[in-house]
């Protein structure tokens, strides 16, 4: 009886869905086509990565001139034709309802290691003006990436097939915008599409999942763009963030600083005759709440590492391969280019000769870093150069080599031991290989106003008698 009481109810409630998804009742098109879409493997954020919470903030509906037929409407066990499903502001607050699609967006963020803002706590009856802010959604903080999407296309069949069972199939694709607030920019744009299609297996509810299921799908694959993964990592703004306003802008450099570089010993030998050498310049740089790499450039004591790794700090402690510690003073640093020069008394050890001319795309390149502490100083690792890419306006060299945390402020060498670049960000730890990124070495010393004095190989550094700090 139940069963007999539900079926008479069924073409009410399709009748009722056509006028709110204002379909067209003389039905004359056929079910959409769908376009075929591969579903991509989302990239995988790495715990240790700096990732800032990402939120969907907007999500928009493009809406052509006129009726626009998107699919089919379906009913019974065999899916007969009902109706036209037409494209509308009606039908798309029930095919793609905001409240869903920001639900999911964070689920699947989540699933894949993206951070998402706290979940507010429930007030309702707000008191205070701190109450009025946690209960508005537009007041997120300065600290959260906000996602906006506009959906372009939508292309679904979908069935009734009795109670509140829906099946179907859908396609989407979005259009994607990650803002900055802090810098009031947007630091990503792209696109992606999605299809799902239910198959056999039901959806129950008084409307239908399935478009919302093709957005899932659209959503994995834009994590799936490298892109995206490393515009929600921010090393740089943070560190920017954490000073004084006037800071956060390119620093003066000061006065012209003159380097001694040296060219490589033996040119065009591998890495293996020459990497013994070249480690006694690599350092373990120690700030008071971090710990990172550093290098020798220069016989005079000159150090070249990241703005992150010594922060705030005017003196910085760095510890030699040999055990060996040195006070450092931070002469200079660039925030917005994350670099750093840094003095030392002269070490006696051969600095890393620079190299300003451009590499090659497929050259062999090598990391040397301190990963995860002092414990694994001087570690070398091997790639070659992915790329030129050019993020928040500022170039990088990106390779496959792989480098952990405490890696920040090492040298990228070729294979004659020469300095090109100097590590910053690494995606690769989990997963994202290819996906490393180093500050060319050139626009380091533009930033920091050094000036390369070049002198032949078998000149020796300045040297001077082995002391330890306090």
């Amino acid at each position: 009886m139940m069963n007999k009481n539900r079926n008479l109810t069924l073409p009410r409630m399709l009748t009722a869905l056509a006028v709110m998804l204002g379909l067209n009742l003389p039905a004359h098109a056929g079910p959409a086509t769908l376009p075929s879409i591969a579903d991509k493997t989302p990239l995988r954020m790495p715990a240790e990565a700096q990732a800032r919470p990402a939120f969907l903030a907007r999500a928009l509906r493009h809406f052509e001139q006129g009726p626009q037929v998107i699919g089919e409407l379906q009913q019974g066990l065999f899916c007969s034709r009902k109706n036209d499903i037409v494209w509308n502001p009606k039908s798309a607050d029930v095919l793609l309802p905001t409240s869903a699609l920001s639900a999911r967006f964070r689920q699947e963020l989540q699933a894949q290691g993206y951070p998402v803002p706290a979940a507010r706590p429930e007030i309702l009856f707000p008191e205070r003006p701190e109450d009025i802010a946690q209960a508005d959604p537009n007041r997120s903080g300065q600290a959260n990436l906000q996602v906006g999407v506009v959906v372009t296309q939508l292309q679904t069949n979908l069935c009734m097939k009795g109670g509140n069972a829906w099946t179907g199939e859908a396609y989407i694709r979005l259009d994607w915008q990650l803002f900055a607030p802090e810098q009031r920019k947007v630091i990503y744009r792209g696109s992606s599409e999605g299809v799902f299609r239910s198959g056999s297996t039901g959806f129950e509810g008084a409307s239908p999942q399935v478009p919302v299921e093709a957005f899932a799908v659209a959503v994995r694959n834009l994590l799936a763009d490298p892109a995206f993964a490393l515009a929600v990592q921010t090393p740089y703004e943070r560190a920017a963030a954490a000073l004084p306003p006037p800071r956060t802008e390119r620093q003066p450099p000061g006065a012209v600083v003159e380097i001694d570089n040296r060219a490589p010993d033996r040119p065009g030998s591998e890495m293996s005759k020459v990497i013994g050498e070249l480690r006694t310049a690599v350092v373990t740089v120690f700030s008071e709440r971090s710990s990172g790499t550093g290098f020798y450039i220069g016989g005079s004591g000159w150090l070249l590492t990241n703005h992150h790794v010594i922060g705030d700090a005017r003196v910085v402690r760095v510890r030699l391969p040999s055990g060996r510690e040195l006070m450092a003073e931070v002469v200079r640093s660039d925030v917005a280019r994350d670099v750093a020069l840094l003095k030392t008394a002269p070490p006696g050890v051969r600095p890393l000769p620079l190299r300003m001319s451009e590499p090659g795309i497929g050259e062999d390149v090598y990391a040397l870093g301190s990963p995860l502490g002092d414990a694994f100083n001087t570690t070398l690792t091997r790639g070659i150069l992915s790329g030129v890419r050019t993020v928040r306006d500022l170039d990088f060299l990106q390779s496959d080599v792989a480098i952990l945390p405490g890696s920040s402020g090492g040298p990228l060498l070729d294979k004659s031991g020469q300095v090109i670049g100097i590590t910053v960000a690494g995606l690769g730890a989990k997963g994202l290989a290819g996906m490393n990124f180093f500050i060319p070495v050139g626009s380091a010393l533009q930033r920091l106003n050094l000036q390369l004095q070049d002198r032949p190989s078998s000149q020796a550094p300045q040297s001077s008698p082995s002391r330890s700090s306090p």
